[in-house]
């Protein structure tokens, strides 16, 4: 589209032409440009990984996130209690007091703490979740930055294979996303790499809703895959509610 940034050299025409449908889709690179953020209240989180990881045992469940995508930050209000408040910040994690803002807990290796631990800590969810929910939301705007690796056609899908610069803290440098005739992000496949090298599937996005413009998939569900086929196995499973979105001036 006219108003938006050159991609990456890697990018042929027609992949462009997809991802510039795409970005139109989900709302167009002006109002992207005046997104100051995105509220998201979680109302279920279930499957083999959480309960893996410690969900509800040594961990909570986030329940209230407020994701800024030009900042890099995910902040989770009362977590991981009503003492306290969680951020993921560009890589980085902090537990702050409510009361005064004093840090409570931080690590200097949030990813490499969250590979290594098979339950994990309150710290390693909020890297895990804050992560992957501020990647989630700057989808599929940050895909002009990316280096293309494939563009083809499956089920009917446009489906662009990319590799993220070493600096966006995501799930893995390696990704494939899979979008409808319309633009819409609809399965988006990598490797959970804080997870394990076993946790490689499709996250599959659901029951979209228009925000102000926006779509965003109320329902995030996670499967294994065996090439592109998707198997009937909740890694995990998501449902968002309480949705809203804010803008700057004139967005």
């Amino acid at each position: 589209m006219s108003d938006a940034p050159p991609a990456h050299p890697s990018w042929t025409a027609d992949a462009r032409s997809v991802l510039d449908r795409a970005c139109e889709r989900h709302g167009g690179w002006t109002r992207w440009r005046a997104l100051e953020h995105v509220r998201l209240g979680v109302a279920v989180l279930r499957g083999a990984i959480p309960w893996l990881k410690g969900a509800g045992r040594t961990f909570p469940v986030p329940r209230a996130v407020e994701v800024a995508p030009h900042a890099r930050r995910a902040s989770f209000a009362r977590y991981p209690d009503d003492a306290h408040d969680g951020v993921f910040a560009d890589g980085g994690v902090a537990i702050r007091a409510r009361a005064g803002s004093a840090l409570v807990a931080t690590t200097p290796t949030p990813r490499t703490d969250a590979a290594r631990h098979w339950r994990w800590t309150p710290l390693d969810a909020l890297y895990f979740f804050g992560y992957a929910l501020w990647h989630y939301h700057t989808l599929p705007f940050t895909l002009a930055a990316a280096r293309l690796l494939v563009r083809r056609r499956a089920g009917g899908h446009d489906v662009l294979q990319v590799a993220f610069p070493p600096d966006v803290p995501t799930h893995s440098r390696r990704q494939t996303f899979w979008f409808a005739a319309d633009g819409l992000l609809v399965r988006h496949d990598y490797h959970a790499e804080v997870v394990g090298r076993w946790a490689r599937g499709a996250h599959l996005w659901r029951r979209h809703r228009d925000v102000d413009g926006i779509p965003i998939a109320l329902e995030r569900h996670v499967v294994p895959t065996v090439g592109d086929h998707t198997l009937p196995f909740p890694a995990l499973h998501a449902e968002l509610d309480d949705v809203a979105v804010a803008f700057s001036v004139g967005g």
